[in-house]
């Protein structure tokens, strides 16, 4: 398995990825390479050519050399929805530049090449950096967190570890769907998530600000973002045979920091 940073190797540069693709002729390509939320509205004609345009000429270079590819995408390719979280099948409502882009790039891939699929994971946390591991790193104030955002939380070294089975998979010959939700389960809000955290950290002893839930409204920002994004992953589980449970984790003291 070989991994490249951004530094190393520049997705949008299509003669470089069709040069480190003949040189290394990896059985499976995962691509991981996007701009945030943020980033694609400062830098929007880079945030275009990473989340947008590299998918499909990803794609289409590992489909001439036989190789699947598989393209992380995101819960924010969908807006609002009341009643249920969204399934693969549904079509993408994106509310903001970043999902726009994202939407693109799975039109992108798919359009390129067969042997491809489109995971979409959400709120990816366990790595140290996520958000609930930001809260933390503050100083002792109060922290104010969504009650009335709904999502996914997904653990990073899970989700990873079923990337690298798919990838097997796809190589052994096995029918994959060309979309595919790899995300936590059950749907749960920002606020819960982050108090099923504190709540396991202060019966470690360890210190937690107090918790502030109030509406996505009170944090006026420019940039929309959807208030229920979780993702139906029924289809994730029957091929792994069980869900991505993101409660088991999140009650481990040590695991947004030590």
């Amino acid at each position: 398995m070989r991994g490249f940073s951004s530094a190393e190797l520049d997705v949008t540069d299509a003669v470089a990825f069709h040069r480190v693709l003949g040189r290394l002729r990896p059985d499976a390509v995962i691509n991981a390479a996007a701009l945030g939320v943020e980033a694609s509205e400062v830098e929007p004609q880079r945030a275009h050519h990473v989340n947008a345009i590299a998918p499909g000429h990803m794609a289409q270079a590992c489909q001439l050399a036989g190789t699947p590819f598989i393209h992380i995408s995101t819960d924010y390719v969908f807006g609002d929805v009341p009643d249920r979280p969204w399934r693969e099948s549904d079509p993408v409502s994106p509310l903001n530049s970043y999902g726009h882009l994202k939407a693109e790039g799975e039109h992108n891939a798919l359009a390129a090449a067969g042997g491809v699929c489109i995971c979409r994971v959400a709120w990816l946390f366990g790595d140290q950096k996520d958000f609930i591991a930001r809260l933390l790193q503050g100083n002792d104030d109060p922290v104010r967190v969504a009650y009335d955002q709904i999502g996914s939380p997904t653990p990073i070294f899970h989700v990873a570890k079923r990337l690298l089975e798919l990838a097997s998979r796809m190589v052994a010959g096995d029918v994959i769907p060309e979309i595919l939700h790899l995300a936590g389960s059950p749907p749960v809000s920002r606020a819960d998530w982050v108090a099923t955290a504190f709540d396991a950290r202060r019966r470690a002893g360890k210190r937690t600000p107090k918790l502030v839930p109030v509406s996505m409204s009170e944090f006026g920002s420019q940039i929309p973002r959807p208030s229920r994004s979780a993702l139906d992953c029924t289809l994730a589980t029957q091929i792994f045979a069980d869900q991505l449970d993101w409660q088991e984790l999140t009650m481990r003291a040590d695991t947004f920091s030590g």
